[in-house]
């Protein structure tokens, strides 16, 4: 997916909305500007609030992936009816 973009007086460009599309970008977001081999080359980057880098860590994606597979294959604990019950049940 190709377009021409005209640079404004203030050296600004507008991406075409499909390219914004395909690309999962929306107004707001922020972009990072490479210069390799003397072209241009845009790179849509997202922002992590320092109090949540936590969960985009290696080893906590590993474990939310295997939390997704033990639920897909239905390993789950039983009901309980009081936090008490569950620590119980955690403690065996």
């Amino acid at each position: 997916m190709n377009g021409i973009m005209k640079i404004s007086s203030q050296g600004q460009i507008r991406i075409p909305k499909k390219i914004m599309i395909a690309l999962g970008i929306e107004k707001g977001d922020y972009i990072e500007v490479v210069m390799e081999n003397h072209q241009i080359v845009l790179k849509p980057r997202k922002l992590i609030d320092p109090t949540q880098g936590w969960y985009w860590t290696k080893e906590w994606q590993e474990m939310e992936t295997d939390v997704d597979r033990e639920i897909e294959e239905k390993q789950l604990s039983e009901k309980f009816r009081s936090a008490e019950d569950g620590l119980k049940w955690l403690k065996k």
